[in-house]
Order: C-alpha cells, then structure tokens, then sequence
C-alpha cells in the first residue's frame, strides 16, 4: 500500500485502500458485536436458568447430546426428572433457549405476544417465505385474521367427503400388503397430500403422472429432513457456507421442485377465475351454509387467498399467496401424516383399544360407507385414542419464541422463583418432553385412552397437552387436521385388523420438522 501524496493530496488508490480497510472493519465489527451480544445474552439465561443435568459442549452445545432421534428425544424427556419446570438448552456455541417442558412455565410464555424465535424459524424462509408459520408482528396479524374464515366449519365441513375418498383410495391398494410388514407413513403421506390438494386447491395429485408425484413428495421430505441437518450443524447456520455445502445444493434442488408446483397450482386456478364470467354466493357470512361456488365446487383455501381483502380492501400479494400455499401444503399434510401414522402403530401395539374403537365404529355408522361430518363428535373413543397417541407422539416435538418484552416465569408446584427473562431472550416448550414429564403426567410412558375422559381433561391445565400449540398462534388449521385424523384411522380399522408380531421391524423415532421414524413406521395389516 502507497501513502505518498501528490501535491499534498492523496492518491485515489490510497483512498481506496483506506476505504476497503473502513469497510472490512465495519463489516468484521457488525458481525462481532451482535455475536458477542447474543453469545452474552446466552450466557446469562443459563446463569439464570441452569442446563441441568447435561452439560454442554463448547461448540455443539447440547445439539449433541440430544441428537433429534429416538435416543436423544427421550434423553430430553428424562432431564424433567431433575428439572420440572424449565431447563437451558444450547443451540452451538452462540445461542441458548429457555426451555419449559410443564404446564406451570409453558403457560406463560404460550400467553405471551413473543413472536417466532427468528434465529430458529430463518431456517424455514427459503421454503416458506413470510407465510403464516414464520411471520411475525403486524403481517402475522393481518394474514391471521385473513385466512381465519378459511377453517370455519362451514368451509370445513365439505372437506369429510374428500377425505372419505381419498383414504378409500389408499385402503383398496392395500389389499396386496396383507400380512407382511411395510411402511405406512409413505402411502399416508401421500394420501394426505392428495386430500390437502383437492381440499385446499381443488387439485388431484391424480392429475400429476406417478414419477411427478413420487418427485414431489421426495421433495418435500428433503426439504424437512435437510433443513434439520442445518439446525444440528451450527457450522451450517452460516449463509454462505450452508448453500455451497452438499447439503444446501440438495435443499436448492428440493426447493425449486417444491415451488415449481406451488405456482403451477396457483397458475391454473388463476385462469380458471379468469375464464370463469362471475362468482356466485349464497347464504350469509358465519351461517353453515355460507359458501362461494365455483362452477358447482365449494370454496377452498386458495379461493379464500385470491379473493381476500382487508378493511383498506388491498389483498394479499402473488408472493404472500405463494408463501401461504407452501406453509399450508407442508403443514397440512405432513403433520396430519404424523399424527395419522403414529395413530395406527399404536393401536397396533395395542388390539384391545383397536377393538374399543372398531366397536364404537359399528355402533355409530351402522352400514354406512362413509364417516360423515356429523359422525366425528360421536366417536367418542377413537378421538381419545389419536390423543393420547399425539401425546406419546406429538406431530411437532417442539415450538421456540423470541421475547418482545421482559416476561416472569414461576412454578409454584415446584418452588422456581420468580425470574424474569430480558427482551429478546429465546424461550420454547419441549412439547414432547412436556407430555411425557413425570410431574405433569402419571406414568406418562403407558398408553392410556382414559387420560382424556372429560372428567380427566377437567382434573389438568389445558397446556398440559400441546400437540397444537396454543395461545394466538395455535395450529390454525388444527379442527381440519383432527377431523382428517379421525376419518382415516376410522376408516382403515374398520377394513383391517392392525398387528405387531415378532418378525415386524421395529420403529424408532426422529423429529424432523414433524415426528417420523428412521426406518417407517412398520406395521402388518389382515383384511377383517
């Protein structure tokens, strides 16, 4: 680097230097000092919180120590022996989270306006975009309130006979799996996403050819099982390093095949309304029978997207419509899939329940084909049931928030004081070792159906139970979700009988963005 000066002034390459020095400093500092507050603001919450019984590692934190299979799912459930209420866990070396896993905590931080922890949830933007599960603040509101009317009953209630045929469908192919063990999860989960399309699009996956189809759902299943992979590596959380890495160009490809779709879908309902002279409507708003047809179809999600409005009448932008597309597409169908599957394997393990829930079956629909609308409140014993399984199961084992405000955290049953977190502390609830703490929980590791009689669920605090989340950012869709569970096993025990027998793999748990299992979840079926 030169200094001379020429007639008392400086060069223009020693400007230059100077200001690429200016900028790499400032550059280097932005990146120190939000580092250092976060690694800081961490630091702190563990002073207050404590780990617990496992320690960290100084790098990976306590990613390794509880790894997001089976071993490390159930290794977290047991930290809630020796700490009840609340515990930290280190997500690397830079940040920590307040994590509740009981009633008592989880309360409060559920009843509280914190937003998405954006360091966690910035991992699902590239997918999801600012759509309904990522958003925060003022947007968040306004598309919540948006779409609500999309889950009104009356919306919903057309959906029973979709759902009827598309688990139909799926159950006539298994005819020829009789007696053998195989994986449930694949066909649920394509037949979830064939009932997502046709309830929330109006699309059939009948309509994509089989290796469209297959490429799509593998696309998916990419996209949740890479994007975990990027949380467990802190080395990934770095932009630049995660998308020339093996694992961000595989996520790349996944993605444009998953967004290629979304705006195929929305491309030809588009043109539809295009060509479509007008839209009728009947009944009033909130009535069971308020519906917008579309040449004879009922309303549906996308409908509600491109026609919505808010009170200064914009509506939602083509991006906005893309990234709820991509959030409902992968919420609806992979959760519901989840829950679906970990239905049946239970009553596998257990026949005596299977047979309380067949028998309830036979009771309330007679010789009818279909498990109508009206139907669902009646099966009484087959909803306890997929509860209980969500419970030992939860489609989502965990949820995480970022503080607006300072908030105090207390549980009386189990002396913690009163403490309360700064703004902008990362708090979470374990939903899956919540449902199996032992001081919420009695004997939380047994199936139990008679857990959620009414006089039981009466005896508990209702965030005891949190396969939905609750709060104002609660599972929208979470009425859609149960309804489409309770169709689908009812309809597949009603046709077979579900077994474990010895020579039948075994199951283990992984918590991808949804529970799954390492190796399917295996099951035998026999025709009754």
């Amino acid at each position: 680097m030169s200094f001379a000066l020429a007639n008392g002034v400086l060069t223009s390459t020693v400007v230059g230097d100077i200001a690429l020095i200016f900028a790499t400093l400032f550059v280097i500092l932005n990146y120190i000092f939000p580092v250092a507050k976060l690694r800081q603001s961490s630091s702190n919450l563990e002073k207050q919180v404590g780990v617990g019984c496992f320690k960290k590692h100084w790098f990976f934190g306590h990613l390794r120590v509880f790894p997001p299979q089976e071993h490390g799912l159930l290794k977290r459930a047991q930290r809630t022996i020796q700490t009840p209420a609340w515990v930290t866990t280190w997500f690397g070396p830079l940040m920590s989270e307040a994590t509740t896993h009981h009633s008592e905590t989880a309360i409060t931080l559920l009843a509280s306006s914190a937003p998405k922890n954006e360091y966690v949830y910035k991992f699902l933007r590239p997918w999801l975009g600012d759509g309904l599960l990522v958003s925060n603040g003022k947007k968040w509101m306004r598309n919540r309130h948006l779409l609500t009317p999309a889950f009104h009953f009356s919306i919903l209630k057309p959906y029973a006979e979709i759902s009827n045929n598309c688990i139909k469908t799926m159950i006539e192919k298994w005819t020829t799996k009789t007696n053998i063990a195989f994986d449930i999860y694949k066909d649920v989960n394509s037949m979830t996403l064939d009932t997502m399309l046709q309830c929330a699009m109006s699309f059939k996956i009948e309509g994509l050819n089989e290796r469209q189809k297959n490429t799509y759902l593998q696309a998916v299943r990419d996209l949740s099982t890479l994007t975990m992979a990027r949380i467990s590596n802190p080395l990934l959380h770095i932009e630049w390093i995660f998308w020339r890495s093996s694992t961000g160009r595989k996520y790349k490809a996944a993605l444009e095949i998953v967004h290629q779709q979304t705006k195929q879908v929305i491309r030809e309902r588009k043109e539809e309304l295009e060509k479509a002279s007008e839209v009728s409507e009947t009944g009033t708003e909130g009535s069971e029978t308020a519906q917008v047809t579309r040449k004879g179809k009922y309303i549906d999600f996308l409908d509600i997207l491109l026609h919505t409005k808010d009170e200064n009448g914009i509506g939602l932008s083509d991006v906005e419509i893309e990234n709820e597309v991509d959030t409902f597409l992968n919420e609806g169908h992979d959760t519901t899939a989840s829950g679906i599957s970990w239905s049946l394997y239970t009553l596998a393990q257990h026949p005596e329940y299977q047979q309380k829930c067949r028998d309830e079956l036979e009771e309330v629909l007679k010789d009818k084909e279909d498990i109508d609308w009206s139907d669902l409140t009646k099966l009484q014993y087959l909803t306890m049931c997929i509860k209980e399984t969500l419970r030992i199961r939860p489609p989502v084992p965990a949820i995480s928030r970022q503080l607006d405000q300072p908030l105090t955290f207390k549980s009386k049953t189990h002396n913690v004081p009163p403490t309360t977190l700064a703004k902008g502390s990362f708090a979470g609830v374990q939903i899956f070792s919540l449902h199996r703490n032992v001081h919420v929980w009695e004997e939380p590791e047994v199936f139990n159906p008679d857990r959620f009689t009414q006089d039981n669920i009466k005896k508990r605090s209702p965030h005891a139970f949190l396969p939905f989340s609750a709060g104002s950012r609660n599972c929208i869709g979470q009425n859609f979700a149960m309804n489409e569970m309770k169709i689908a096993v009812g309809q597949i025990i009603r046709k077979y009988e579900l077994y474990i027998d010895d020579d039948t793999p075994d199951t283990v748990m992984e918590a991808a963005l949804v529970l799954r299992s390492t190796n399917g979840i295996m099951i035998k079926i026999r025709k009754i």
